[in-house]
Formats: structure tokens, sequence, C-alpha cells
């Protein structure tokens, strides 16, 4: 059986490493746009106040 040998040129792992970065800052921003949802869903933090939200009339 002959030995059989792999290469990744450099342009594979590039795009390789840019696909791994732009998957993190995908999770990043997804978690910044939902982070009250995502905490008012796994009831973390205090209760907001439902009378801070509305406006005195």
């Amino acid at each position: 059986m002959a030995n059989l040998f792999g290469y990744i040129d450099p342009g594979s792992g590039s795009l390789f490493l840019q696909a791994l970065a732009g998957g993190v800052a995908a999770v990043g921003v997804f978690l910044k746009v939902y982070w009250r949802r995502l905490k008012r869903f796994l009831h973390i933090g205090k209760p907001e106040d439902e009378s801070s939200e509305s406006s005195p009339s």
C-alpha cells in the first residue's frame, strides 16, 4: 500500500479561517440583537418594571 500525503494550500487554510471568524462574528451579532429575548426566555436577571416602559401622560 502506498503512502498518501494530503496538502492544504494557503488559500484553503485562509478560507477555513475566514469562515470560522465569520461564524463567530455572526453568533456575536445574533446574541447582541436577541440578548433581551434570550434573557427573558431563560428567566435570567431582574424582572422589568412595566411602568418604566410606558411614557408618562
